[in-house]
């Protein structure tokens, strides 16, 4: 019958068939999606890149944002933020805070098991807390939890009874990842940094850990984690998040670029611009509660006096840095509270860009430049004028807003050398002893802002972060009565009287605000993110994040 047929019927009749299939499937297509959703699935795998590798894998001892992204996977804390930034339940059930703001009454969850087997219970959360506020620990994290009692009243319920109110204090509890009694109870605190299990790691969170691997150095340059199928939420779709890590930020997002990596933290928008394949990608540029600045040591002999440091934080455009580091991506910092912050206020003006007050400044107070244009004055009993000179501390990845403020400087009369070192080594040999001129750095803020760490007079002795060296009975007041009032308002004018008290004596030259800038191949899906307090609570809600799928009937 075939054979009867024409050339020209035969092409007809071939185009007709394939016309009927290919309408067949269309019309099936159709049907079966119109009759079937598609629904995540528990497979796939994640690759997040990282500038630094993690010092451990332990909540307590978390210096980096490698160790404190690892952790939020592997460990739990009692309270967690989500992504709109609020405070909700994780370990904990439920909490009361007794009327005089003194006690916090934790109910646990039931049936939550460690990644070992090993049922979890309050006794873990005391144990965790006790090591927290216990010096011969030397966590970061102790500060926060000082004078804070910690009592199990039955296996699933946590008294935590604190000496004087404390307004920021349920953040203190998203803060601190809670570690297994019975694995660490049986290290001394003297071995506590030195512990296996520092990197073998035992939680109650949303990932397992699995393996890690290191170079020929000894440098963790990646870590293997796998979905938790007992965690006490949702057990994450993505089965496998595997860290790599690198030596930099430009050395991270080469990688990006090779597509190595699904995922990639930049600090600031510096980096942005060497990213490639953004069409693929989603990009959250991300307002922050940090505040970048040069911090001068009041103690130092020629820092200490204001008039010098007035005359420092007039000569630095902070616009200039915002727009040519950073896109304009985050904000002018114009005190020590960010710009997002509860007790920012457009009353608070900060200084602004002026040479000529720089100048005025100095001359009036007999300073005269030299014939190489830098300041300089007889100080003391010396003989020879000393020059207007000092030397800035900082990072490696603070080496171009850093060259910019030398410049600025230097334009004005006022000579800075940089020393460009590696955190660790700044940490170790400089935050811990204050032995500096002046050091450019960030401080970053938890939801509530508590500036106490940062500027009372009593953290200027390790383990607290007061930069400067600052010490201001009126300020140390101000942060004393910030801490106990809780009405969002009247704390807010609290903080406003402690910027215009800073801004005053100039310890600090408050420069930007930067957005965080977060990356996402866009095969990953469900990701949702407004703002971050934290980078590491980016990955919050981590186990509804997806990159398979299936389809299955209505």
């Amino acid at each position: 019958m075939w054979k009867k047929f024409s050339a020209y019927e035969k092409l007809w009749a071939v185009a007709f068939c394939v016309a009927a299939i290919l309408s067949l499937m269309l019309l099936f297509n159709n049907f079966y999606r119109g009759r079937t959703s598609e629904v995540p699935t528990s497979e796939g795998a994640f690759v997040e890149a990282a500038p630094e590798s993690p010092h451990n894998l332990n909540p307590l001892l978390s210096v980096n944002d490698s160790d404190r992204d690892l952790s939020r996977l592997i460990f739990s804390s009692l309270l967690k933020y989500n992504e709109k930034n609020e405070l909700t339940p994780d370990l904990a059930e439920s909490y009361e805070i007794s009327k005089d703001g003194k006690t916090y009454t934790i109910k646990l969850r039931n049936n939550i098991f460690w990644h070992d087997g090993e049922q979890f219970s309050a006794s873990d959360v005391v144990f965790t807390v006790n090591a927290a506020q216990n010096p011969e620990y030397n966590s970061p994290l102790r500060t926060g939890w000082q004078s804070v009692k910690a009592e199990a009243t039955d296996a699933n319920t946590v008294v935590l009874t604190l000496k004087t109110p404390y307004s920021a204090f349920a953040e203190n509890l998203a803060l601190l990842g809670i570690l297994p009694k019975h694995i660490w109870e049986k290290v001394v605190p003297q071995n506590f940094p030195l512990a296996n299990f520092n990197f073998k790691p035992v939680g109650t969170g949303p990932y397992r850990f699995v393996k890690l691997q290191k170079d020929a150095l000894g440098r963790i340059i990646s870590v293997t984690l796998i979905a938790n199928s007992n965690y006490f939420s949702s057990v994450p779709f993505i089965k496998n998040f595997i860290f790599k890590f690198y030596l930099s930020e430009e050395e991270a997002v080469s990688a990006f670029n090779r597509k190595e990596a699904d995922g990639l933290l930049l600090q600031t928008a510096q980096n942005k611009n060497q990213l490639r394949g953004l069409q693929n990608s989603s990009v959250f540029s991300l307002p922050s509660l940090r505040v970048y600045g040069l911090f001068l040591n009041t103690n130092d002999p020629l820092l200490g006096a204001r008039y010098i440091r007035e005359a420092i934080s007039y000569a630095v455009d902070r616009k200039e840095i915002l727009s040519k580091l950073f896109s304009d991506e985050g904000k002018i910092a114009a005190g020590p509270i960010p710009p997002a912050a509860l007790g920012s206020s457009p009353d608070i003006a900060g200084y602004s860009y002026d040479p000529k007050k720089t100048a005025k400044i100095l001359e009036k107070n007999k300073w005269i430049k030299n014939e190489e244009g830098v300041y300089e004055k007889k100080i003391g009993k010396n003989k020879e004028a000393s020059p207007l000179k000092f030397t800035i501390i900082t990072a490696k990845s603070m080496e171009l807003p850093a060259t910019l403020i030398r410049d600025y400087l230097k334009n004005v009369g006022i000579e800075a050398d940089l020393k460009i070192l590696g955190l660790r080594e700044i940490q170790q040999d400089y935050l811990r002893t204050k032995n500096y001129n002046a050091i450019l750095i960030g401080e970053s803020y938890t939801d509530s802002v508590d500036p106490y760490v940062f500027w009372h007079g009593t953290a200027i002795k390790e383990p607290g972060l007061n930069l400067s060296l600052y010490a201001n009975k009126s300020v140390n007041k101000i942060l004393e009565d910030a801490r106990q009032i809780t009405d969002s308002v009247k704390r807010a004018k609290k903080l406003e009287e402690f910027q215009k008290l800073i801004l005053k004596d100039a310890p600090a030259v408050f420069l930007y605000s930067p957005n965080y800038i977060y990356v996402v191949n866009n095969a990953v899906r469900n990701i949702k993110l407004d703002s971050l307090v934290i980078p590491s609570y980016r990955f919050s809600k981590v186990n509804e994040w997806y990159v398979e799928t299936k389809r299955i009937w209505k």
